[in-house]
């Protein structure tokens, strides 16, 4: 014991140090860059240092491209606010300036406004600083008024769709070609692959301000796929997967008809197996005998195996996690039978929780002071994919087959350990970006906490509670989720929106003996609407519920149950202090009952105590973000105003420590952008008040000594003795919600703070 003692003060000294030396190390560099980095400004009265690049006037064209095409850029944000000799530097050059100013009236004519004026205006800021302005006067444009589309047949592409686009629009070459380029790949995806490229024809009348705009396509007749030939550079002497097997997977047939989409979709399939570093398909010609072109068109698909064989690991230090590790071995060519087998292992809480501690002081604060958090966090899982259902059945259908142990904790909510769980899943791509998938899961999962421990450190108080979390309960799941998702991978989506559908029923058996059977329905939409080159309006909304029996709703499994509050969720709240719960006192006064018993009273004092939330069976939660998409005051930083609303409750249960009623709170937020993903700061404003609930005060239980741990009602109104008469054995069911805490929030403890990697959604 004084040896582990001794290494674990060992330990925090060595952090302490490095800590101390960093910031030394920090200090030391700010002063370098300070006093060695800075210089004189190096710009010259004549040519004056540019402070700023500013458009005016600029209404129609996005200030974005106005902006891409000068050359005159403002000066790093180091040198203009300390004078540090580091970004970028311009010196004021008139003769580059004005030729700004043609370029910009270039790029209004090529969009249609011919009459366009831009007047460049240099403003002085003492002798060697200046901010430049380019006044823009956009004009009348010359608008499309006669649009004509030949060609395109009914069933590749909607021609009163694209005439009803451009009418009255500017006349804008690159508009226009863009949508003729999209209506010639519609073209192709319908099967007329062999079309010739699309003519397009514009007038413009300067004089009337008038254009017109003719679309001229030549389909060809429709084509079919022809030969499919496949060619395989294996890794090995053999290939892991045949080419019959890679044929059935990429899902494409001689005699189908061509479609530039399906061909995609095929292609993304066999990369989505992870097995080649290389893929490409190709179009090839097809003749006749006598050397001309038919109506079949060949593809060629040419794959490169990867290394089968790969070992990754990773570490990093999270805000609700602490120090993490996670580390993952896959092999691709199992037994030689192309199943691909991933074994995944995770810890987290390092540093903090048993038996890796001695890094406490360097994790959050809420996550030191988080019961839940005292235990070291781990999973250990083996996950088997074969090559499509059955083996090659039918290659659409990707199975996957998991076996796993963990124990994981949700913060201020509850830790549940799973020794041993299964998972057997099949996903099935219906089209474009939509994807199906059904799952079956078994758990066998548990908590050991005497009633004292599991309200202080789990939430769960109440009676009805209790048994659904402290017993070892297995749980039978079914899933199905239907998920829309044609966003390209990126951390801040631009444009598009993502949907995402799931249902689930599940099949639980408290301690063994207490069966219930439960569905469970969540649904969830985002979109992102760019509404200006700088702002994007970001939204999600969220609704889920679930449905049990009336009379044994309470033995709803927690992680079943819906929490609120968060990072990802309403950011004016803790982690999952959304929703109901349950007050936590350190004190209460004596009442002596009109049958002599001596009951409690909760002491509303000025302390607001913590609260313990229980989770609810039926949630809606809504966020709207304002997000820039350019930096200020450099490009390393974004900018977001948010709203979250939200609300968690039972419907079958008013036992809330917080007001069932819609729940909302604005805040601002900001982005660092780093190589990993956007790092992200948001404070959220909690403009709420506390709502009466349930109150309890805990007596500890102390095994050696045969005493069992209590959570004691101390609501005023209650009738739970604070002392067992002989024979009892708990307290009562039922805990009335009429304490009301009375201490006062100040405008700083209603500010919630959040930090992660990554956008909330």
């Amino acid at each position: 014991m004084h040896r582990n003692d001794n290494l674990q003060a060992s330990m925090r000294d060595s952090a302490r140090r490095l800590v101390r030396s960093a910031l030394v190390a920090g200090v030391a560099l700010c002063a370098a860059a300070t006093t060695g980095l800075a210089q004189k400004n190096p710009c010259t009265v004549r040519h004056p240092m540019v402070d700023d690049v500013v458009f005016t006037g600029a209404k129609r064209v996005p200030t974005g491209d106005v902006a891409g095409q000068v050359t005159t850029e403002r000066t790093g944000v180091f040198r203009r606010w300390f004078g540090w000799n580091f970004g970028v530097l311009t010196c004021l050059d008139s003769a580059e300036v004005v030729s700004d100013a043609a370029q910009i009236e270039a790029l209004y004519r090529d969009r249609g406004f011919i009459a366009a004026h831009v007047a460049p205006s240099v403003t002085r800021h003492g002798d060697r600083r200046a901010r430049v302005t380019f006044t823009i006067q956009e004009g009348t444009p010359i608008q499309i008024t006669s649009v004509v589309i030949a060609g395109l047949p009914h069933d590749a592409g909607d021609s009163a769709a694209a005439v009803r686009k451009l009418m009255g629009a500017p006349l804008d070459d690159s508009v226009v070609t863009s949508l003729a380029d999209s209506l010639q790949a519609t073209l192709r995806d319908a099967g007329y692959a062999r079309s010739r490229p699309r003519e397009i024809a514009i007038v413009g009348d300067t004089a009337a301000r008038s254009g017109s705009v003719m679309l001229t396509f030549t389909p060809g007749p429709l084509t079919w796929i022809g030969q499919v030939s496949i060619q395989i550079t294996p890794n090995a002497t053999k290939p892991a997967l045949s080419e019959a097997q890679v044929r059935s997977t990429l899902g494409i047939r001689t005699g189908e008809q061509f479609s530039g989409r399906r061909i995609s979709e095929g292609q993304r399939r066999i990369a989505a197996l992870d097995l080649y570093r290389q893929v490409k398909l190709d179009t090839t010609a097809t003749r006749s005998d006598s050397g001309t072109a038919t109506d079949t068109i060949g593809l060629a698909l040419v794959v490169t195996e990867s290394d089968r064989r790969r070992v990754r690991a990773a570490a990093g230090w999270g805000t609700l996690d602490c120090f993490r590790a996670q580390t993952r071995l896959v092999e691709q060519n199992l037994f030689g039978s192309g199943y691909r087998l991933e074994l995944n292992g995770r810890l987290s809480k390092i540093g903090l929780a048993e038996p890796l501690t001695g890094l406490r002081s360097l994790c959050a604060t809420r996550v030191r002071n988080d019961p839940f958090s005292q235990q070291l966090n781990y999973y250990a899982g083996a996950t088997l994919r074969p090559r499509g259902l059955f083996g090659f059945g039918d290659s659409r259908w990707q199975p996957e087959f998991t076996v796993f142990s963990e124990r994981r904790s949700a913060v201020n909510a509850y830790e549940q350990t799973t020794e041993i769980g299964g998972l057997v899943s099949a996903t099935h791509e219906v089209g474009d970006r939509l994807s199906a998938t059904l799952q079956y899961a078994y758990t066998d999962s548990r908590t050991t906490a005497d009633r004292a421990v599991s309200c202080t450190r789990f939430g769960f108080c109440r009676l009805e509670d209790v048994a659904s979390f402290v017993l070892r309960s297995p749980q039978h799941s079914i899933i199905a989720t239907l998920t829309k998702n044609p966003l390209l991978p990126t951390d801040d989506p631009g444009t598009g929106y993502r949907w995402m559908v799931e249902t689930k029923y599940g099949h639980a058996s408290i301690g063994r003996i207490l069966p219930i059977d439960f569905g469970r329905a969540t649904a969830e939409l985002a979109a992102y609407h760019p509404i200006t080159e700088w702002v994007t309006v970001a939204w999600r909304a969220q609704i889920g519920a679930v449905i049990s029996p009336a009379d044994r709703s309470f033995l709803l499994p927690p992680a079943e149950r819906f929490y609120g509050g968060g990072q990802n969720s309403v950011r004016g709240y803790g982690q999952n202090l959304l929703g109901p719960g349950s007050y936590i006192v350190s004190v209460a006064d004596t009442v002596s009952a009109t049958d002599g018993t001596v009951i409690g009273a909760a002491r509303a004092g000025d302390e607001i105590p913590r609260i313990a939330p229980s989770g609810g069976n039926a949630m809606w939660i809504a966020n709207l973000e304002l997000r820039t998409r350019r930096g200020w005051p450099n490009d390393l930083l974004r900018w977001v105003v948010f709203l979250d609303v939200g609300r968690v409750w039972n419907t079958r249960d008013l036992f809330s420590a917080t007001n069932a009623d819609a729940r909302a709170t604005p805040g601002i937020g900001v982005r660092l952008i780093t190589p990993l993903g956007p790092f992200r700061v948001d404070i959220g404003y909690n403009p709420n008040s506390l709502e009466p609930g349930p109150a309890f005060l805990v007596i500890p239980g102390d095994a050696s000594k045969g005493i069992v741990g209590r959570a004691i009602c101390v609501s005023p109104g209650t009738t739970d003795p604070l002392v067992l008469g002989a024979g009892a054995s708990s307290s009562s069911n039922s805990c009335p919600a009429t304490f009301l805490p009375t201490g006062t929030r100040t405008p700083l403890s209603r500010l919630t703070f959040h930090f992660s990697l990554g956008n909330a959604f």
